[in-house]
């Protein structure tokens, strides 16, 4: 039975920067959950324009290593698209009082995760939020 994983941003953020705190333990992460058989890993569409800015930006890699970094995650992970419903389902969450949700980023990646039916998150966030899916964290 395949094994759908979402992973959050800042994951792939880290194992694109080596100069990044959680970068060996993000990369450790990820390298388990690869080798897996019946895993599939998924990040989504909003993922690879996060990781373009903040490495073209916020990082020392020149333009050519920052999109060598950009096919190479779009090779490896299957990308979720986001579309209208998605964006309305995040901004729901995050004005319900309820719901614990009030960071947007996180809320629309706990949406994309729901869409694909993942059984559990991949995450270094500390404030993540999901009452169904499960989550690993880098520090676990």
């Amino acid at each position: 039975m395949q094994t759908n994983v979402y992973v959050d941003t800042n994951i792939i953020i880290d194992i694109c920067d080596s100069q990044r705190i959680m970068h060996d333990q993000s990369f450790e992460l990820i390298t388990h959950y690869m080798e897996q058989d019946n895993s599939e890993l998924f990040i989504n569409s909003d993922t690879l324009a996060n990781l373009f800015y903040i490495l073209a930006n916020r990082s020392t890699l020149n333009t050519d290593e920052v999109l060598d970094k950009m096919h190479f995650i779009n090779e490896i992970f299957t990308l979720v698209s986001i579309e209208t419903k998605d964006v309305e389902m995040a901004l729901a969450l995050c004005a319900d009082s309820n719901s614990k949700h009030d960071d947007y980023e996180d809320s629309m990646q706990y949406v994309c995760a729901k869409k694909i039916e993942a059984t559990l998150i991949l995450t270094n966030d500390k404030k993540f939020v999901s009452v169904d899916i499960s989550i690993k964290k880098t520090e676990d």
